[in-house]
């Protein structure tokens, strides 16, 4: 819950840089010992999406933050705390995606063990 909250609140500061920049949902996934192979696999497509449009975003806020710096209006302390932000930006979005990552592997695993439970039935 706090990754959660630390996650939201960076994106938050991140999407004040660039409000054209859209971040994107997160996929559902679905609970692997009900699901169906065929949703899994909806839900391995979905994320992978999902970390391509997190990578997309992240370009996004980084070429939005660049153009705005390079106005030349920006003091150092404002292009020091730019740069911070984009740091926290970049580090909350690929934790979620390592999260989301880890949350479908759990998925596929708990799948797999009802399968091979199934099996060895």
């Amino acid at each position: 819950m706090k990754l959660a909250k630390l996650l939201g609140a960076t994106l938050f500061l991140a999407s004040s840089m660039a409000l054209a920049c859209d971040y994107p949902d997160r996929p559902h996934i679905p609970d692997g010992s009900q699901a169906s192979k065929e949703e899994l696999l909806a839900a391995r497509n979905d994320v992978q999406a999902f970390f391509e449009e997190v990578d997309e975003y992240l370009r996004c806020i980084e070429d939005s933050a660049k153009a705005e710096l390079a106005s030349g209006e920006a003091s150092q302390e404002e292009r020091q705390k730019r740069d911070e932000d984009l740091n926290r930006a970049f580090d909350a979005a690929n934790g979620e995606k390592e999260m989301v990552g880890e949350l479908l592997n759990k998925q596929i695993r708990a799948w797999n063990a009802k399968r091979n439970q199934e099996s060895g039935d």
